[in-house]
């Protein structure tokens, strides 16, 4: 049977670059579809026509079938991405800051989508990623909504721990929980690494104890000011250079606002992790990923929106069992879950 791809906000940074992904990964065979969905408006119907061409230029061998449609109204495919959104340039520092610019767009979205696309699997990336899972999951129901903000931090954190251990992100596994933002819980007691000698564990563990000196609240909170005075200062090379030299889970806080304060996107790494996603969603086998849903007891009794290990796949999600954690982490995960709870309720007040 012919599978389908919708993309909502195709013609951003991050919806460009997840077409040519898809493409590229050769997901879709002859006869799928690509579905590239406009604004409604002359500008960005016109780009994503000249995106179509680019597009079949460069990956037509396989014969998918690329769709562009002007309306968010025309929605129609098996698994719709969610990408659009209005976009902060100026002085970001957490993603939370998206939320009063965005509230009203969701909902008109998710309200369109539920009349419009009411049996396809919605994969969600803009920002906040929470939000954006709260409005779809009550709009649309909670199975059918998943956020891909864990994966991606997940993926940070294994990439941080590799280069720290001068390993390839493939061979280690991490987790990180909670919030796309500034309530993440990354959970050192998930890391596992392949094969590894006595030389990298007692590396490992080194640096794992290290990160037990201090909270994690503050490091990152001096190192987030410590690059916020440097890229003031047109310092960007210097800018990296201080968050390679943090700890790994300090990392992976503030290093994605450097790319995003210089490029005003991180386009390759939210594709990649979308990527994953949509693979899964179109597999009869389970996938393990992180991502955000809402949860209603599933875990830890929590209710509401929370990032947390699931399997994918195109049977929808389901939680993966959580690996056993501390009480410090528990205690982390519960405190995230309280803390974007209480993010989206402050949205709400006028």
């Amino acid at each position: 049977m012919a599978s389908s791809i919708s993309i909502i906000g195709a013609s951003g940074a991050v919806g460009t670059t997840l077409a040519g992904q898809i493409l590229r990964s050769s997901l879709l065979k002859s006869g799928d579809r690509l579905q590239l969905v406009a604004r409604g408006v002359e500008s960005s119907s016109a780009k994503l026509l000249s995106t179509r061409i680019d597009l079949m230029d460069a990956f037509d061998d396989e014969g998918v079938d690329i769709e562009v449609v002007a309306n968010i109204e025309d929605v129609d495919a098996d698994i719709v991405v969610m990408c659009a959104g209005i976009s902060l340039r100026e002085n970001l520092i957490d993603r939370r800051d998206w939320g009063r610019a965005n509230l009203a767009l969701y909902e008109q979205i998710a309200e369109i989508c539920a009349q419009r696309a009411p049996d396809s699997f919605f994969i969600i990336v803009s920002n906040p990623v929470e939000l954006a899972v709260d409005i779809f999951s009550k709009k649309l129901g909670r199975e059918r909504v998943i956020g891909m903000g864990a994966e991606q931090d997940s993926l940070r954190f294994a990439r941080a721990i590799a280069h720290d251990l001068g390993l390839n992100r493939n061979s280690v596994a991490a987790s990180v929980l909670g919030e796309h933002g500034q309530a993440m819980v990354p959970l050192w007691s998930s890391v596992e690494l392949t094969r590894p000698n006595s030389n990298i564990m007692h590396e490992f563990n080194r640096i794992r104890e290290l990160s037990t000196a201090s909270p994690l609240e503050q490091r990152v909170a001096h190192l987030r000011a410590q690059v916020l005075d440097l890229i003031q200062l047109g310092q960007i090379n210097e800018a990296y250079e201080a968050t390679r030299r943090a700890l790994p889970d300090a990392r992976i806080f503030v290093q994605p606002l450097i790319t995003w304060r210089t490029m005003q996107s991180t386009p390759n790494a939210t594709a990649n992790a979308t990527l994953r996603f949509l693979i899964a969603s179109l597999s009869d086998t389970p996938h393990p990923l992180h991502g955000q849903v809402f949860l209603s007891g599933d875990v830890f009794d929590m209710k509401g929106v929370c990032g947390v290990p699931v399997d994918v796949s195109r049977q929808g999600w389901t939680i993966n069992r959580m690996r056993s954690l501390d009480r410090i982490e528990q205690e982390r995960i519960r405190h995230a879950s309280d803390s974007i709870k209480t993010y989206l309720a402050s949205l709400t007040v006028t």
